[in-house]
């Protein structure tokens, strides 16, 4: 922005008109073309009704009244006709314009919605993507605003068009002391756009910072640890200080749009006295007659309002326009990085194969997973340990097809899942994650989540039983009905252990050839715990299960425990080979969770 020159600034506002054109072109071909006619209709109305009172003025100045009134009634019969038929198009293209809106709204939107949810993982990774994902958000908002401002934008050009022919047929000096006149505010409207700009785009940090605290501050979901640990003055602080950098940035941009603005205002206040003086000048002169020069001052009070309209939103058009190319940047950005991998299909896999596979996250020097070699069959469990940053899950990610390894290979059966359509990968997967999500949805939906139903509740009850649900799901208040979500007027909450085997039942419904559960007992009581690892025993044999607990206990029911160290394999074989052998990472662990 501060390299940007006025050039290079004017020229967004066409390209601003042009993107907003073509989205809502996108939504609703017929009121965008309703709006276009009605400004082109409003416009020639303009035009009818200024040579009308042209022609009319003349007439109307002559000794007799009543006889000049009888020459111009015609004229001025088409005068009021055509500012009543510009006035209703512009009504019309209103009209147009608030039904175009919403959907212009919906549309940018869910775009940004839809591709977040298309991107690969690794875009979330990449250095400043959140705050591009915050700036984009806003640029969705101001699309609807740009969308009116284009409206009175090209209305105002249309009407402009139309009264300048006018006013240039009366006397071409008039319409250049009449740009002059407007010139220097809209000059200095774009210039404080760019102010405007700068101090957020040097502020769009904090504030997503500030965004993400605020929502923690004033969540229940950790209201008791504010409270019990008298967190409050020391957050509240933080907050506060986040708060006033940014006022002091916005402060800061306060002067010097007020230094613009005055400026602006006292030239285009100069130039708007040259206007009249000319305008008397040619009268004094004989130049042009008393009546032409009514008829000037009529067109160029219409040309002042339109040119002032032309200026003024143009600035706003620049301004918004500004927003909205951060929003088209990072839909470029993030379609670029959606999971578009490859044609082939991927079938339920009898076996997945990691051939050297490795991970690096953008931007980091060491890899979070080291080439590993590792094979999983069908009918096997998996158990996944280590310590905290080991490269669980990270490996999870790449043997479920999330994300695709940087170098090496993983293979279901023999499909390379890097050359494989994700979404084919997907509906063979079931993800249970560390943080599954609390759906605000009805109970229901919080384990079906779009699969088919195809034996109506049969098939949920199931799911439930086999978490141990059964009981808690009949006990809300409208059953599976019940809408799980306690912040909303009539909605349920379930406690942590609750949620927990709601997201095994959302796993197990889907009856995936590949089971994959993180951590999916850490918030249950025993009985629960023991009921879900019971359960994926009795699933194995038709599919690949991976367990990852720091419940050493629970390893105990897998086929082949897999002990990560530092993004390497340190160890595999069976829980109780492994806590036997002498130097076994698995076996210190285990005896650190025997002496706790």
């Amino acid at each position: 922005m501060d390299q940007t020159t006025l050039w290079d600034m004017a020229r967004r506002i066409p390209a601003a008109l042009a993107q907003t054109a073509r989205l809502a072109w996108t939504v609703d071909r017929h009121m965008t073309l309703t709006i276009v006619v009605c400004q082109l209709l409003s416009g020639i109305g303009t035009a009818v009704m200024l040579g009308s009172v042209s022609r009319a003025l003349p007439q109307l100045m002559v000794s007799d009244p009543r006889a000049g009134l009888a020459h111009a009634w015609p004229a001025l019969t088409v005068a009021v006709v055509a500012m009543a038929t510009g006035a209703s198009m512009w009504i019309l293209a209103d009209w147009a314009t608030r039904r175009l809106n919403p959907q212009i709204a919906s549309a940018a939107d869910l775009q940004l919605v839809d591709l977040h949810m298309r991107a690969e993982l690794a875009a979330y990774d990449a250095p400043g993507f959140a705050d591009r994902s915050q700036a984009a958000e806003l640029g969705a908002l101001r699309a609807v605003d740009l969308a009116d401002d284009a409206k009175t934008f090209t209305n105002g050009f249309v009407q402009l068009a139309s009264a300048a022919a006018v006013l240039t047929s009366l006397h071409p000096l008039l319409l250049g002391v009449l740009l002059l006149s407007v010139l220097p505010r809209g000059l200095g409207g774009v210039i404080a756009a760019r102010v405007d700009y700068r101090v957020h785009d040097r502020t769009v940090s904090a504030r997503n910072v500030r965004g993400m605290m605020r929502w923690w501050l004033t969540t229940e979901t950790l209201s008791d640890e504010l409270r019990a640990n008298t967190m409050r003055p020391y957050l509240h602080f933080w907050y506060r200080s986040m708060s006033d950098r940014i006022s002091r940035r916005e402060v800061q941009g306060a002067q010097p749009y007020l230094r613009i603005t005055l400026l602006a205002a006292t030239l285009g206040g100069l130039f708007t006295l040259g206007m009249w003086a000319s305008l008397a000048a040619l009268v004094l002169t004989g130049a042009m007659s008393t009546a032409i020069a009514g008829t000037a001052v009529v067109a160029s009070q219409t040309a002042g309002r339109s040119l002032n309209a032309v200026i003024r939103y143009s600035t706003v058009m620049f301004h918004h326009g500004l927003y909205l190319s951060d929003y088209h940047e990072f839909i470029d950005e993030v379609r670029a990085m959606t999971t578009a991998r490859g044609a082939t299909r991927a079938a339920a896999p009898r076996q997945i194969r990691l051939e050297g596979a490795s991970y690096t996250y953008p931007s980091k020097d060491t890899a979070a997973v080291r080439p590993i070699t590792l094979t999983l069959n069908r009918g096997e469990v998996v158990a996944l340990v280590g310590e905290n940053g080991a490269g669980k899950s990270t490996l999870i990610r790449m043997l479920t097809g999330l994300t695709v390894p940087t170098d090496g290979k993983v293979l279901w059966d023999d499909v390379d899942l890097a050359t494989t359509d994700a979404e084919s990968v997907w509906r063979h997967v079931g993800l249970v994650p560390q943080k599954n999500g609390h759906w605000p949805l009805a109970a229901r939906e919080n384990i079906t989540l779009g699969q088919p139903r195809e034996h109506g509740d049969e098939r949920i009850w199931d799911a439930a039983e086999r978490v141990g649900m059964t009981k808690a799901l009949r006990e809300l208040p409208d059953g599976l009905d019940t809408l799980l979500a306690r912040s909303v007027w009539g909605g349920h909450e379930l406690s942590g252990g609750q949620w927990q085997r709601l997201a095994c039942a959302r796993a197990m419904y889907r009856e995936p050839a590949v089971l994959v559960l993180d951590e999916p007992t850490s918030e249950m009581d025993a009985r629960g715990e023991h009921q879900i690892f019971r359960e994926l025993r009795a699933m194995a044999p038709d599919r690949i299960t991976v367990v990852v607990t720091h419940r050493l206990d629970n390893v105990r029911m897998a086929d082949r425990v897999v002990v990560l160290e530092h993004g390497r394999i340190r160890e595999q074989g069976t829980f109780d080979g492994l806590v036997a052998t002498e130097g076994s990472l698995l076996g210190e662990l285990y005896a650190l969770a025997q002496d706790r």
